[in-house]
């Protein structure tokens, strides 16, 4: 049976997730601009995060068979948590393609690609918070499929970027950073494509 009033305790598990990605987010930007010889030691807060997110999953599915009422459909419940921490594993996944890559250096896209999930998952945290409010999921719709866009312009930028400009091997290393960040971005695009889902079944 679905709650439709009130803040619920799988809202407030789904928004802990999504605070957690970006904890992520913002430790992946820090490895962009930390020196290689002090990337290591932010191996294991990634790892951490990535754990926490997990835990947290763990925890609403616990929640989800301990309650008679929800504030969504089990089963969207459930998909947002999976897409939240599919977001958190292609982070660490960048994060560990620049760890294992000591002396890569990064197109400026990189950057540009850090602040669109940034914002995509700021946005995904203030939809989360407000699940009840069908108007506001809209407009997080809209603005993620707009994010989503300019994040697939930058990843294509990023790739023609390396063109003639590196070593294959070296293109290749920026390509599987540029993949695993692009994969973050369609990740968060899910959640909102769930959220629209939800719009157009439960309105």
């Amino acid at each position: 049976m679905i709650a439709r009033r009130g803040r619920s305790q799988a809202a407030e598990l789904l928004t802990k997730i999504a605070r957690e990605v970006r904890s992520g987010v913002q430790l992946l930007g820090q490895l962009l601009g930390t020196p290689e010889s002090e990337r290591a030691a932010l191996r294991d807060e990634l790892l951490a995060l990535e754990g926490n997110a997990m835990d947290l999953h763990f925890n609403l599915m616990t929640h989800m068979r301990s309650v008679f009422l929800t504030p969504l459909p089990r089963q969207d419940i459930y998909t947002l948590s999976q897409q939240l921490n599919r977001t958190m594993e292609h982070v660490v996944a960048a994060g560990d393609f620049l760890l294992a890559r000591e002396h890569l250096k990064l197109a400026p896209q990189s950057s540009e690609q850090v602040e669109t999930l940034t914002r995509q998952v700021d946005l995904t945290i203030g939809a989360l918070s407000r699940l009840d409010d069908f108007d506001q999921l809209e407009d997080y719709w809209i603005q993620m499929q707009r994010l989503a866009k300019q994040g697939n312009r930058t990843h294509r930028e990023w790739i023609i970027s390396t063109d003639g400009a590196f070593q294959p091997n070296i293109a290749l290393q920026q390509t599987q950073v540029a993949e695993a960040l692009l994969s973050a971005v369609e990740a968060q695009r899910t959640v909102a494509i769930t959220a629209g889902s939800i719009i157009v079944r439960e309105s």
